[in-house]
């Protein structure tokens, strides 16, 4: 029997190269195949955060239009009276190069607002004081006030517009809901045959009216009824009613864009007059930019890349949200 020295025996039990490199390519494998599924995991985790806080700012614009809308006020008896204007909007100024966007409603029309009014608060201490407030506070007499939306682009926290090459201020798209109080609305808004003139006189101050940011597109579409005096009908009692759409955006309407009157007997779609219209509801459709489309955003605005391709940027950046509203019947 040979004698065999420890460190022949020790080294009988060590790996080989071959064995190490075996290894740690395995270990190199599950390393990048845990990588992967991590980064897969951060990814959907951002994914469902971005659409979690789009989904909760489109859900809070469209429901306090909706309750707003929900509340019109419009009076058959007043037929020269215009009680809706809808247009799209051309006054979008300090956008980045590159990033116009193409679908931004203006809305004009009278509301019973239980957020700006005590005598239809939810709240019973309001209610039950509205008698003692109105002596104090005249501006909160009646219960119509004039309400107004329109989007923006601009640092609504410094309240300044966009400047191109601004690095102080941070100018988002947003979107501003202004009101007019219901004292006002009645001696110096109601009884026009110009809503939008009337209203020019109260500019809105966005520091206050800020609604909700990061909304690029608001489009309505009005599902309008009326007398189809046409149909042959010597009776205009009897003449049927027919249901028309009119969108605020439509390729065929001048400049791309409808404009919609309505007044207390008709209403006015862009030359079209329609007798005995009422609109029985309206289409809400906004879009919200994701945090990584404010962040490019920013960025085309300071020079520092340039701007997407439009489609691609929608397809991409953006969530899209819609609602339906029924119009109560004009009084």
């Amino acid at each position: 029997m040979t004698y065999q020295p420890s460190c022949i025996r020790q080294l009988r039990w060590a790996f080989t190269l071959v064995e190490l490199i075996t290894a740690m390519a395995i270990t190199a494998i599950l390393v990048i195949v845990i990588m992967q599924l991590t980064n897969q995991g951060v990814t959907l985790w951002k994914s469902v955060q971005q659409d979690t806080s789009t989904s909760a700012a489109a859900r809070m614009a469209l429901q306090t239009m909706a309750n707003d809308l929900e509340s019109i006020q419009i009076r058959t008896g007043s037929p020269d009276y215009q009680w809706l204007y809808a247009e799209m909007d051309g006054v979008m100024s300090g956008l980045p190069n590159g990033l116009n966007i193409p679908k931004s409603a203006r809305l004009i029309f009278f509301s019973c607002l239980p957020d700006r009014n005590p005598s239809v608060s939810a709240s019973n201490s309001k209610r039950n004081g509205y008698r003692s407030l109105l002596a104090s506070q005249p501006e909160t007499q009646g219960d119509v006030s004039t309400v107004s939306y329109r989007l923006k682009f601009r640092d609504h926290i410094l309240n300044i517009p966009s400047r191109r090459g601004d690095t102080e201020s941070f100018p988002l798209f947003s979107l501003y809901r202004h009101t007019v109080n219901p004292r006002d609305t009645y001696e110096r808004v109601l009884g026009t045959e110009n809503l939008e003139t009337r209203y020019a006189q109260f500019e809105p101050q966005e520091d206050e009216d800020f609604l909700c940011e990061n909304i690029v597109e608001l489009n309505l579409i009005l599902n309008v009824q009326y007398v189809d005096s046409g149909s042959g009908s010597g009776d205009a009692e009897q003449a049927p009613y027919r249901t028309i759409s009119v969108p605020v955006f439509s390729s065929s309407a001048k400049n791309g864009k409808n404009r919609f009157r309505l007044y207390g007997d008709r209403a006015d779609a862009e030359g079209s007059n329609l007798e005995n219209a009422r609109v029985v509801s309206v289409e809400i459709s906004i879009t919200v930019l994701t945090e990584e489309g404010v962040a490019l955003v920013e960025q085309v605005r300071l020079g520092q890349r340039r701007a997407p391709d439009l489609k691609d940027f929608f397809s991409r950046y953006t969530r899209s949200f819609s609602r339906s509203v029924s119009l109560p019947l004009p009084l």
